[in-house]
């Protein structure tokens, strides 16, 4: 295929697509996922036609295979990693006299990346955010302290969990040692 040739790659895409999103669709249950790796083995194809050496079909219908391989590689090494860090949890909260140095040092990490998350913050809404969770005041507290609604400080609270979740993801269930309400 020419990669100047458009109307043959749109022919391929029309033909192969349904087929592929179905083939895709059999491993995961989530269709825009699915869409998305077909559509991601298409621009691949597109990106690599000159070094394919067998046909676009079994190029494609392979392409998405290992695409859905490698998706169930990362749930799992993801699930693993998750449920080694919950572990890791329940550990320091059954037996927090016993934390080692590598726990420590993992600790004092994430709440580094915490801090640096939470300094990037407008001030209002950090210094909320610090009296609820490292001061342990109740909404209310909050809101008569700084003369604002408690609707204000519901929404910054929610607005920087957001944040932080967004920021600090792959330590999530860490963060719960950190910033979890009384």
């Amino acid at each position: 295929m020419d990669k100047r040739d458009i109307k043959h790659f749109e022919m391929l895409f029309r033909q192969l697509q349904p087929r592929l999103f179905a083939f895709c669709c059999k491993y995961l249950e989530d269709r825009e996922l699915a869409r998305d790796f077909v559509q991601e083995c298409f621009i691949n194809l597109w990106e690599n036609y000159e070094g394919i050496e067998s046909s676009y079909e079994s190029y494609l219908f392979t392409a998405v295979r290992n695409r859905c391989l490698s998706h169930f590689r990362y749930l799992k090494v993801h699930a693993d990693y998750e449920t080694s860090v919950r572990l890791r949890i329940k550990e320091i909260e059954f037996h927090p006299e016993m934390q080692d140095p590598l726990t420590e040092m993992y600790l004092k990490d994430i709440n580094e990346l915490l801090q640096q998350s939470l300094e990037r913050l407008p001030e209002k809404c950090k210094l909320i955010f610090q009296m609820s969770r490292y001061q342990g005041m109740k909404n209310q507290e909050i809101a008569n302290s700084l003369g604002i609604s408690i609707r204000t400080v519901e929404a910054q609270i929610y607005n920087v969990l957001k944040i932080l979740k967004e920021d600090l993801h792959d330590y999530t269930p860490l963060l719960l040692l950190f910033i979890s309400a009384d």
